[in-house]
């Protein structure tokens, strides 16, 4: 290919840079997107889903002699351009560039072709553009565009982010993103090679200290070239709960170098940039050639700093001129002193010195007990240890963290008391949050604190928090309860909003409703009420009791309070709240112990008849073992395999049961889950020929790679499923899948992998040319030749040239062709001509285009003579 206009990006593309290559095109449809340098790994897996869709070409492949205009996307630098700079230095090839990294317009473009944007993303300001010309993407190219904004933005937790960032993924999502794809694509599994690395990354990590930065540099020589390793260095922040890392791994005659920041006080693309890379201020990477690990390890060392030249100190964030009040003053007067001046605190003294701190709470508590006329000395906090003027921004949080939340600053610090006239300014916590611009997580804030900045921290829910307690001042309390709560105590990022209210869960869901602009639809029977408000989906009901009238059945609900509500849970780590009134936001409320059973990875049912009122929380109790590695405690073994025993589980309905078991077949690993449902029976309750033993574990496992490889947009639950079913019969698996409510389509499908593949094995060995393999398969849902594909025998072969090569091939000509070109009527003859034609492409007869004309032009004159 020859193509005069390509639209570039930098080498190790990441999905911030594939996006805007795709919205980049659709703003100029003629151009070529050309990728060079190797992709990232869930770039490159996510390209290979889409490969016939989004139509990018490899720059090496290409002759890029007749390029007249090129449009670069999320690089300024030439030199991150390969060899396409000499294109783009060519006389007479014009340019375009489109850029979030800031700066001035580099020599190569005129600032009449430049668009910058300040967006955490440039796939952010990319949506922008499309929106506003009208143009639609593709579902293909909306997710590519999403993964990149949820990429550059850390999922929009990055200080960088900007409310067109959060924008642009409703842009999206309202044009197809698939969001089970946005998840896969964001977190991949760890290989094995790549979580050994990483363990010794972990280990081998030096700590270091940044102008007040808590920063990790771990440097590892590797023997083997590993994949992916970029994302390794955020798992590490994870891990180590560090604000900053660069990681160094040498393999392959080059060291990889990659930076990672949750703080604005350290720009890793500034450290990164001293090593030839670049990237933003949270992210950030570089390849050296030709110096040693050691070597770079030092230049990143000297380089380190330089990331810390916009650092705020504590005398750029500090509060001025310092007030005082005498350690004598009555706590009624403090107390005035604050409410006048605006403060939540204030700092004493006696005899000239500081002497320590007072918060205005404490006061208003002291009066509450009937000490307003008390010297304030009773009640203030002696510590009046102070940081120096030029403590940077993480010194300074980590000592309002340690102390009572207000710290004074001199010119030296130091441990207190110290003389009035040396104290600059105070440092008090609003001074650091708006330093911060967000509420960013210290490691040592007490549980509740943790909490409630961690809600805060949600991204879009800051309005239904206002709202919420807007509606807790003169109403009922409202709680976020269950999983939601589990979910944030683990930090994971799916979230849903389930809120609890002790009281009418259906008006609070009103109001909450016309707060936010939205509607609610209300259950009468159940007092709960949804409520809908653009892209936020709430779930509030009345805290309540329930009883069962029989195992199985739905529950009989009625009001009660938050505690009698957690009650009913189904185990302690689902039975915690979280109080979102105003004074108690963000307090855990945990009658059953949940949050230490988290921290255990225990388990445990509330009570004993839990799963005898409802056997489907045997399924979540394996699932929530498989997907956080957690173990049923012995008690709620026993009493699973009690239920099971008893067979309750088929006392509960089918629809009820086929979402529990589409839920467990649908985690990402599930070789754990399957062996917990045989050991407990489950399995055989469902049907008693349904296996998940040894031997369909390892068949899963081995379906589950083909998969990934060759069909990763396939349910993975079908195909488990059916290879769980494979000793049940065709006509009753099709029965027992009615009862389970399957869709009839997905019913088909499931039947196929447990009972074609058999059928097939033989007819498939036996076949001569590829063509016949293809002809067997094609018909067949994907499934069944992914089973046959993970069989050992001669059949596994066939179905792999099937999926390898054989399903994509297809012809360049179709009927309309034929028509036009050789006259052939709309005839039995003409299906006859494209089948022939389509044997001979499997089987590597046949070319392009033009010979296929040539073949069928020669068969249609064959059957006229």
């Amino acid at each position: 290919m020859r193509p005069e206009q390509i639209i570039v990006t930098h080498a190790g593309t990441d999905f911030d840079a594939l996006g805007a290559a795709l919205a980049a095109r659709r703003l100029y449809p003629d151009a070529v997107i050309c990728l060079q340098g190797g992709l990232n790994r869930n770039v490159r897996e996510f390209v290979a889903l889409y490969a016939e869709e989004l139509d990018l070409h490899d720059a090496s492949r290409l002759d890029l002699g007749e390029v007249r205009s090129v449009v670069v996307v999320e690089v300024s630098d030439l030199g991150r351009l390969g060899d396409v700079a000499e294109v783009i230095r060519r006389p007479g090839v014009e340019t375009a560039l489109f850029d979030h990294h800031g700066g001035e317009a580099p020599d190569w473009v005129s600032p009449g072709h430049v668009v910058f944007s300040e967006d955490g993303a440039l796939c952010s300001t990319m949506v922008g553009i499309l929106a506003e010309r009208g143009i639609e993407p593709t579902p293909a190219e909306a997710t590519a565009l999403a993964l990149g904004v949820h990429e550059d933005t850390g999922s929009l937790t990055y200080p960088s982010t900007t409310l067109r960032d959060v924008e642009a993924l409703a842009f999206c999502a309202r044009h197809g993103a698939g969001q089970e794809l946005i998840g896969r694509f964001l977190h991949s599994p760890l290989s094995d090679e790549q979580r050994s690395l990483l363990s010794t990354l972990v280990e081998t990590a030096e700590p270091l200290d940044v102008s007040g930065v808590q920063t990790l540099l771990a440097a590892v020589r590797w023997p083997h070239y590993v994949d992916g390793v970029s994302g390794l260095a955020s798992k590490i922040i994870d891990i180590t709960d560090c604000e900053a890392m660069v990681m160094l791994v040498e393999m392959a005659g080059r060291v990889f170098a990659v930076g990672r920041s949750r703080t604005p006080a350290l720009d890793v693309a500034a450290v990164m940039a001293a090593l030839g890379g670049g990237g933003h201020p949270q992210a950030a990477s570089a390849i050296v050639r030709d110096q040693t690990l050691e070597a770079v390890r030092e230049r990143v060392r000297s380089a380190l700093p330089s990331g810390t030249g916009g650092v705020l100190t504590a005398s750029q964030i500090m509060s001025r001129p310092p007030w005082f009040l005498d350690d004598g003053t009555s706590i009624e007067d403090a107390l005035a002193e604050c409410r006048k001046r605006r403060t939540s605190g204030v700092q004493l003294s006696s005899g000239g010195m500081l002497v320590g701190t007072v918060d205005r709470e404490d006061l208003g508590r002291a009066i509450a007990h009937g000490l307003a006329h008390a010297p304030v000395r009773a009640v203030m906090s002696s510590s009046a240890d102070a940081v120096a003027a030029g403590a940077g921004l993480g010194e300074v949080q980590r000592a309002i963290v340690r102390g009572p939340g207000r710290v004074p600053v001199t010119e030296a610090g130091g441990p207190g008391p110290h003389p009035l006239e040396s104290v600059l300014g105070i440092v008090t916590r609003s001074d650091v949050l708006e330093a911060l611009g967000t509420q960013q997580r210290p490691a040592d804030v007490p549980a509740d604190a943790e909490l409630a900045a961690r809600l805060s921290a949600l991204s879009g829910l800051t309005r239904l928090w206002t709202a919420v307690e807007a509606i807790s001042e003169d109403g009922p309390a409202v709680y976020l309860v269950g999983g939601a709560v589990r979910d944030l105590l683990l930090e994971e990022p799916s979230f849903d909003i389930d809120l609890a209210v002790e009281g009418d869960g259906i008006e609070v869901g009103r109001r909450l409703a016309e707060a936010l602009g939205g509607r609610s639809h209300g259950h009468e029977a159940f007092h709960t009420a949804v409520v809908i408000a653009g892209e936020l989906r709430v779930d509030v009901a009345s805290a309540r009791t329930e009883h069962y009238e029989r195992p199985g059945a739905l529950p009989v609900v009625e009001r009660s309070s938050i505690v009698h509500d957690l009650m009913r849970r189904d185990f302690t780590i689902n039975a915690m709240a979280v109080a979102l009134a105003p004074g108690r936001f963000g307090t855990l409320v945990d009658p059953h112990h949940g949050a230490a059973d988290l921290r255990a990875g225990v388990i445990r049912v509330l009570h004993n008849l839990s799963f005898i009122e409802d056997p489907t929380r045997l399924f979540r109790a394996v699932r929530y073992e498989n997907r956080f590695a957690f173990a049923m405690n012995a008690a709620t073994r026993e009493l699973a395999r009690s239920c099971v025993e008893m067979g309750l589980v088929g006392d509960v309905s089918g629809a009820r049961l086929r979402d529990e078991l589409v839920a467990i077949l649908s985690e990402a690993e599930i070789s754990a889950a399957l062996r917990r449902l045989d050991e407990l029976g489950l399995a055989a309750a469902l049907h008693p020929r349904l296996r998940c033993g040894p031997e369909e574990v390892a068949r899963v496992g081995r379906l589950d790679e083909l998969r990934q490889v060759h069909a990763p947009e396939l349910p993975a639950w079908r195909s488990r499923l059916g290879a769980l079913c494979e000793a049940i019969g065709a006509d009753e698996l099709l029965d027992w899948l009615e009862q389970m409510r399957l869709r009839r389509r997905e019913a088909r499908v499931v039947a196929a992998a447990a009972c074609v593949p058999a059928r097939l094995a033989a007819p498939l060995a036996r076949a001569e040319e590829p063509a016949r393999v293809a002809e067997l398969l094609a018909p067949q849902p994907l499934e069944v030749a992914l089973r046959v594909a993970a069989a050992d025998d001669a059949a596994a072969g066939q179905a792999m040239l099937y999926l390898e090569r054989l399903r994509s091939v297809s012809l360049d000509i179709d009927g309309d062709t034929l028509r036009a070109e050789l006259g052939l009527p709309e005839s039995p003859r003409l299906g006859e001509v494209l089948a022939e034609l389509l044997r001979r492409k499997r089987n590597g007869e046949l070319g392009g285009a033009d010979e296929q004309l040539a073949v069928a032009r020669a068969l249609v004159e064959e059957v006229a003579t």
